[in-house]
Order: C-alpha cells, then structure tokens, then sequence
C-alpha cells in the first residue's frame, strides 16, 4: 500500500498502530452496502425475533462475498481501534452510514460484533422471549457460530461452499440457539 501511496512502507505507522489497524481502515468501507440495504431488508419483520434473524441474514448476504474482509474487522481488529476507525471512517463518508431507523442505531453505532449482537438481542428480552439473563451467553454462542461460518468460507474444509446454503444454515442454528434460550411459558 505504501508503494501505491509513494511512501516508504515505514511512513504507514505514523498513521496506524499496526497492520489489523491499516486493514480495519482499508475494509470499513465494505459495510456500506450492507449499511445501506439493512432497513429495507427487515422492514416486514414484525418482532424483535425475526428482525434479529434478517439482521443475522442479511449481515451474512454481505459477509459471506468477503469473508476475509469481515473478519478482519471484528475479529482481528482490536475493539478500541474498531471503534476509532468506524467513528473516522462514517465522519469523513456519512452517506455510507446511510439513514436509518431509530431502534437500529445502537446496534449500528456499536463498535465491536458482541456488543453489536447484544443490541439487536434486546428486543428479545423486551418482548419477553429471552431473560436478560441468558443474553450474554445467547450473544457468545452466536458470534462463535458466525465466526465459524467465516472461517469455513475462508478455508472450506471439503471443497466449494454454496453462499446461500450457508446463510440458510446460519439461520437456522441461530434460530435453535434463540430456542434453546427461549423463556418455557
């Protein structure tokens, strides 16, 4: 990148701490897409329930083109740096942030996947589904499932994976996760 930018590669640290650091800024810009159809995407959900699985779903739909890309951003990029880089980032472009709804903006202006995931789970336990309880294990098992799925995408273990299928199956196990934790009437 430095020899892009005509800069010895050394220059590039007085700007970043690391390299995750230089890639969260080089990445961030793939969200956009995913910003800018999310409330589209779940606007005929109509509870906390099924908008958190089309979140789930529609966040897959563009993680699963990038896989890479997506893990390096929640996953390698540490949790200050994600924060600072998002925050820099949507300054600078804020029509890539987009418009959105009121109930989505905690979870968008979270900065790390846990935290983010735990606010699309409050509807959740608003609603009475799950107890606040069992959120932060609820949260832990879905973020273990995605990053999971990304490193299956990443390195397929048995040849080719179908995106759709994947996501299907994503779902799906999340679905069974949220049921597992579901409060017995």
């Amino acid at each position: 990148m430095a020899d892009i930018a005509g800069y010895n590669s050394a220059t590039l640290y007085n700007y970043f701490s690391n390299l995750d650091h230089l890639i969260g800024y080089a990445a961030v810009k793939y969200l956009k897409d995913y910003y800018l159809v999310l409330d589209d995407y779940i606007k005929e959900a109509d509870n906390g329930e099924l908008k958190y699985l089309k979140i789930w779903e529609v966040f897959c739909l563009h993680s699963y083109d990038r896989p890479k890309i997506f893990k390096a951003i929640f996953f390698l990029t540490p949790n200050d740096d994600v924060k600072e880089i998002f925050d820099n980032y949507f300054e600078i472009y804020p029509s890539d942030f987009g418009m959105h709804t009121e109930d989505l903006l905690p979870m968008l202006n979270a900065h790390s996947i846990h935290d983010r995931n735990r606010e699309s789970l409050m509807p959740l336990v608003d609603e009475k589904a799950i107890l606040i309880d069992s959120i932060d294990d609820l949260n832990d098992m879905t973020i273990l499932l995605y990053r999971g799925f990304l490193d299956r995408l990443i390195a397929p273990p048995h040849g080719e994976l179908h995106k759709t299928k994947e996501i299907e199956k994503i779902v799906k196990l999340i679905q069974k996760t949220i049921d597992a934790f579901r409060i017995k009437q």
